[in-house]
């Protein structure tokens, strides 16, 4: 017995032996090692050209910038008419010119996003017969003298802003508001900006204040004046063509 007992023991410990060496042969193949190239898709391998360890960093996706000459209302013109897809947008919709583009200020937005934290100039097009049809919205990066399109909303002969150039609400309609609700004029040496501004994300019901809320200001193509009356105060007025102080918004 106590032979067969030796003889157990021989053997077993052959079996462990080998079974431990071909886990160590297993971890060692699985691993980077001298002469050897990891397998495409292992964890040590890099997924791609660029922006890994050792790598250059990723180029920055094309999202269709434009470049703008200058920061004025031509110049945005001449750019827009370039851009791919206001070309395309043309033969779909049959415009044919676009009015005077207006620029719509970022209103104290510092949220990382370009499309809040730029501004944009939006601008309204016509087809043959005058008529409006379109409004077209597009992220204005000032800093790199550049801009990209954000959107285009359709325009249709019933609506009645197909005979009215954007912005729909003047400049000067906004002051006489000022004027006759508040009593104020513009502080010397300013001049009305239109503005908008991200939705506070800490309204998430629609009962809260900005689902009731109808001043307009929310996205570029809805935008609201902002004047600074001669109190010295902000004020602000949208498509409620009510003027609104700073804490109504």
């Amino acid at each position: 017995m106590l032979g067969i007992g030796l003889a157990v023991m021989v053997v077993l410990g052959i079996v462990l032996i080998t079974i431990i060496g071909h886990g160590n042969s297993t971890a060692a193949a699985s691993g980077t090692t001298t002469g050897v190239a990891p397998a495409y898709g292992s964890l040590n391998h890099p997924k791609g050209t660029c922006g890994n360890a050792g790598q250059a960093p990723c180029p920055v996706s094309d999202q269709g910038w434009v470049s703008v000459a200058a920061g004025s209302p031509a110049a945005v013109a001449s750019a827009i008419t370039t851009n791919q897809e206001f070309i395309a947008l043309a033969s779909q919709y049959g415009f044919t010119s676009l009015d005077i583009p207006a620029l719509v200020h970022a209103y104290r937005a510092h949220t990382g996003v370009d499309y809040y934290d730029d501004d944009h100039w939006v601008v309204s097009v016509r087809n043959n017969t005058g008529m409006r049809c379109g409004l077209f919205d597009f992220v204005f990066d000032r800093a790199h003298s550049r801009m990209r399109f954000s959107s285009y909303g359709v325009l249709t002969a019933q609506d009645p802003h197909a005979l009215q150039a954007f912005p729909y609400v003047s400049s000067s309609a906004a002051l006489s508001r000022l004027q006759s609700q508040r009593k104020l004029k513009v502080l010397a040496g300013t001049r009305p900006e239109l503005i908008f501004f991200p939705i506070d994300p800490s309204f998430p019901y629609l009962t809260s204040p900005v689902h009731k809320w109808a001043g307009g200001g929310n996205s570029a193509m809805n935008p609201m004046w902002h004047m600074s009356g001669s109190d010295r105060h902000d004020y602000f007025l949208g498509a409620d063509l009510y003027v609104h102080g700073q804490q109504d918004l």
